[in-house]
């Protein structure tokens, strides 16, 4: 997934798939990395649109950093996540954000 979702930080599908075989061993031809990303981006995209509560009681904050290379360089980004607890109780992810630092965008 993690790869997938770098698109929107304009790596390549061949990039994207060398980075697939690099971490995890999965061979994934560029065709399949198009076509996968061509039908879920609409998903995401729908999830970054939707609806939020007014109001989240409890927020969540939590960050995992991992190791990128990157033209043969290593980089340390954080994946930051926020979940919020609605008033009725319920979790929902509010955001998913890479940070090249230690501190998020926002």
């Amino acid at each position: 997934m993690h790869a997938i979702l770098r698109i929107a930080w304009g790596m390549t599908t061949w990039q994207i798939s060398d980075t697939l075989e690099d971490i995890y061993g999965f061979e994934a031809s560029e065709g399949f990395i198009s076509d996968f990303t061509d039908k879920i981006l609409p998903q995401i995209e729908d999830w970054q649109n939707r609806p939020l509560s007014e109001v989240y009681p409890v927020l969540y904050i939590d960050a995992i950093h991992y190791s990128v290379r990157d033209e043969g360089v290593i980089r340390k980004p954080a994946a930051y996540v926020i979940l919020g607890l609605n008033a009725d109780g319920y979790k929902e992810v509010l955001t998913i954000e890479v940070s090249e630092n230690e501190s998020p965008k926002h």
